[in-house]
């Protein structure tokens, strides 16, 4: 009996406390099952606090706190996290949400607050951000606030929206959209989901349309890559229309996308402007290739790209983890037209004075900062776009880009037989912009390259007789500052050399620079020949966007042609003066040199007036002599024999290594 009653109070403290829990579990499971009504005033405050804004619950409401934990209210309203003007961040209807303690416990930690599901009837948000950063999704920013300004959004594993209303300005990224969202009641409906956006994006007009799958992860990455979610996507930004067909993760959080992508467009350059793209002004495209995401790195590939005329492939990746972003990759295809790249150097647009040629449009340069690239480009054909001009083959070239300097350096082409080789480059972050190249043609066939040397039409075969022909080495080297190619080259300094090897001429062109007029007519009634170049060839300097020639020189049997003066790129002037020297005798010349002068738009070719009237003073005097005599003025006896115009070019080529 004493062990019993000793025992007895031992056992009390036991019962007390299994008594208690069995009323404290009782509470619980009679909490759940009357889903804590009481918790409403609470649970609000605690969110409020969770969030830092204010939120209020309306209507019925229910709450589990142990298994899937959760609420469900017929209203629930959230303010604006900080002081931003809007009615509210959130307001939903029928609305579900069901987290983790532990995620909720993070939340208090700093992290993110993320949400297992969200469900609602019906919403209404107003996602906006300042462009001093204050969020209406984030507490207020204060001035000594360091944190990146693109604060991260609420994460939510799983959205599920009947229909709604989204309001998305973000002004840091110019946008402002307005989103509507509906879902089909339909059963079995394979993508039941759909939004239409519209507003502007980086200034240009946003008109989209979304069909998705019942369970987009909108914002939350999912544990499972695989687990994608089937998105067609169509409409246009500004100019640009897409039609996007394939499957995606997380919207928000870089997860992985794949699929077709078909993107038309009236320009390159004006559909890369809202993403940060620098590239160039083109035609109107058209491409249909493949796309894919992976976090921040974005990449497409195509095999169907038209640009204006032109026929290209392309490989590339958009790494936006990079400061600026990076563009990489190939570029190829079969055909590139040089028209189709003059909208880049403002070549389509006539110049602001009429009376000039070269391109004055002002270069997008402040566009280049916006990325950096490393492209290589493969194309089978780079066509002049006229016949009168072979194309160029197998053209290589590597594109860099880096903190504004543009570079294109390997540069090589197949040229009619021969090859181009050489390099560029623009360094746009100097002030004025610095540009300088380095081009050299060698073993070039100059016939079968420009075709209107042809006699007749260019269009006839490559070994039709022609004015000119022979094989053509050249080398230029020029730099030049300014923001369009007229500044450029109207400030330009540099060296010109053209050499032709093994030439022949026209004769006919010989004797009508001559202005030979009774070999000339001659010629007309037994039919041209060509003539065998002693030599040919051309030094010019370039100083201050000034062209002039430092010796060039046509010699043949019959006559040498001499070229002096130049050109001025700045005032797009011409002072040319072609002097011939015969080496046959004439009875009928009227031997005098030829100026072209005028503009690179209005060219003048006129014999010289001093040389005609000395001829035609010396006819009147010998005509009052004896009227047959007169005659005797127009006789050419030819140059001396040991003339040598070639000893010049022959000293040129002995230093040359």
């Amino acid at each position: 009996m004493t062990f019993i009653s000793r025992s007895l109070p031992r056992s009390k403290p036991l019962r007390i406390f299994s008594i208690t829990a069995a009323v404290l579990l009782g509470l619980v499971a009679l909490g759940e099952l009357a889903g804590w009504p009481f918790l409403r005033a609470p649970l609000a405050q605690q969110l409020s606090k969770l969030t830092d804004s204010s939120v209020s619950l309306q209507g019925d409401f229910r709450a589990q706190l142990l298994i899937q934990p959760g609420i469900a209210v017929d209203s629930v309203t959230m303010g604006s996290a900080s002081a931003v003007k809007v009615p509210h961040l959130l307001q939903a209807e029928g609305f579900v949400v069901r987290w983790r303690w532990s995620d909720l416990w993070r939340s208090r930690q700093g992290a993110p607050v993320r949400l297992k599901r969200v469900e609602a009837d019906q919403i209404d948000a107003h996602l906006v951000r300042l462009a001093n950063g204050n969020a209406s999704w984030a507490r207020a920013r204060s001035e000594s606030d360091v944190e990146d300004s693109a604060t991260v959004l609420p994460q939510i594993e799983t959205l599920v929206l009947n229909a709604g209303t989204i309001v998305y300005r973000d002004e840091p990224l110019n946008i402002d959209l307005q989103v509507r969202i509906t879902q089909s009641s339909e059963p079995d409906t394979p993508l039941p989901w759909r939004a239409t956006a519209s507003g502007r994006y980086q200034g240009a007009a946003v008109k989209l349309e979304a069909q998705a799958g019942p369970n987009l992860p909108l914002l939350m990455q999912t544990e499972d890559n695989s687990a994608l979610t089937p998105l067609r996507l169509s409409g246009g930004v500004g100019s640009t229309q897409l039609d996007f067909d394939g499957a995606t993760g997380a919207l928000w959080a870089g997860q992985v996308m794949r699929g077709t992508l078909t993107l038309r467009g009236a320009s390159l350059g004006t559909s890369g402007k809202p993403l940060g793209l620098a590239l160039p002004d083109t035609p109107a495209y058209r491409m249909r290739g493949r796309i894919a995401r992976e976090g921040k790195v974005w990449s497409l590939v195509t095999d169907d790209a038209t640009v204006g005329s032109s026929s290209l492939t392309a490989a590339m990746q958009y790494n936006t983890a990079t400061i600026p972003p990076t563009l990489a990759g190939r570029v190829g295809g079969r055909r590139l037209a040089i028209a189709d790249l003059a909208p880049a150097i403002g070549a389509d647009q006539p110049p602001r004075d009429a009376s000039r040629v070269l391109p004055d449009k002002t270069f997008d340069l402040p566009s280049l900062a916006q990325m950096n690239a490393n492209v290589r480009v493969d194309l089978a054909q780079l066509d002049f776009g006229t016949p009168s001009i072979a194309p160029m083959t197998d053209l290589k070239v590597h594109l860099t880009l880096v903190n504004s300097r543009l570079d294109l350096s390997g540069l090589s082409a197949r040229v009619a037989g021969g090859l181009l080789t050489g390099s560029t480059r623009l360094q746009a972050n100097q002030r004025p912009p610095q540009w300088e190249a380095a081009l050299r043609l060698a073993e070039v066939d100059l016939q079968r390259w420009i075709r209107a040397l042809n006699k007749g039409a260019a269009s006839l075969p490559d070994d039709s007789p022609a004015y000119l022909s022979g094989t053509l080495n050249a080398k230029l080297s020029l730099t030049g500052q300014g923001n369009s190619v007229a500044d450029i080259l109207g400030s330009g300094n540099g060296r010109l050399t053209l050499d032709l090897v093994n030439g022949e001429i026209s004769q006919l062109v010989t004797e009508a620079i001559g202005l030979d007029a009774a070999q000339a007519l001659g010629m007309l009634i037994a039919g041209d020949a060509p003539l065998r170049l002693n030599c040919a060839r051309a030094e010019a300097v370039i100083q201050d966007g000034v062209v002039k020639t430092r010796h060039a020189v046509l010699d043949n049997k019959d006559s040498t042609l001499y070229i002096q003066g130049g050109a001025s790129l700045k005032t797009e002037t011409l002072q040319l003066r072609v002097v011939a020297d015969p080496k046959d005798f004439s009875p009928f010349s009227l031997r005098t040199p030829l100026n072209v002068t005028g503009t690179l738009k209005q060219l003048q070719v006129r014999p010289e007036a001093s040389g005609l009237l000395a001829r035609a003073a010396g006819a009147l005097v010998l005509g009052a002599l004896a009227p047959p005599a007169a005659l005797l003025a127009f006789i050419d006896t030819g140059a001396k024999p040991n003339s040598e115009p070639c000893a010049p070019v022959k000293a040129q080529k002995a230093k040359t290594p």
